[in-house]
């Protein structure tokens, strides 16, 4: 009796190219990019490596649009976030929750983001960074300006505030990376909201 091929499940173009890059996300992150290939990749995805090729056409073009789809996911999450609150400090306590849980939920992204560092030393800037001042404007200093607007703030400026929360959930994704780090960011996030938003010091009785 003949064996019977599988037929070929063909899908809409977007589709196909998520789950390429999703399965790109994954090889890039086990196995960094100089070691990673295009076959690997399709391996990943269960298409032929010209199907790759035909929506994404050199690793590098691939790499590049892992990178920004994980990015475009990150900016997706923290404003459906922002908008799931209509109080400032709450849409602040989202904003930064959907941050950490995001790396938390997609520890690969991190993985990525330092192969870009050393892949491309020559970029002038990582794709983290290129993207940050589009979510700063957009989300970040509005926010900011409504907090200022119904909460009696410390004198600082406001790109200051908005600096230290941004050093304190970026540090803490990147630090969550260390073996002395027990606990995940998602049980940690009360504690340094509450540090971010208080200070460490009781108030004076």
């Amino acid at each position: 009796m003949t064996e019977l091929k599988p037929k070929r499940v063909h899908k809409p173009a977007d589709q196909r190219r998520s789950e390429i890059l999703a399965a790109a996300c994954r090889v890039f992150a086990e196995q960094g990019y100089q070691r990673a290939d295009m076959q690997a990749v399709a391996d990943a995805a269960g298409v032929g490596k010209g199907t790759v090729y035909r929506h994404l056409a050199s690793k590098e073009e691939l790499f590049s649009a892992v990178l920004d789809d994980c990015l475009e996911r990150l900016m997706q999450a923290i404003a459906e976030g922002v908008e799931s609150r209509e109080d400032p400090i709450e849409q602040l306590r989202e904003l930064m929750r959907a941050y950490l849980l995001f790396f938390e939920n997609n520890p690969e992204v991190i993985e990525l983001l330092a192969e870009e560092r050393i892949a491309f030393p020559d970029r002038k800037a990582s794709s983290y960074f290129a993207r940050a001042p589009e979510g700063r404007e957009e989300i970040g200093l509005p926010l900011f300006e409504r907090l200022a607007q119904t909460c009696e703030l410390r004198d600082f400026a406001l790109e200051d505030i908005m600096d230290a929360g941004a050093d304190l959930i970026h540090g803490a994704v990147f630090l969550q990376c260390s073996p002395h780090r027990t606990k995940p960011l998602s049980e940690r996030f009360d504690t340094l909201f509450e540090i971010f938003m208080q200070g460490i010091l009781k108030p004076p009785h």
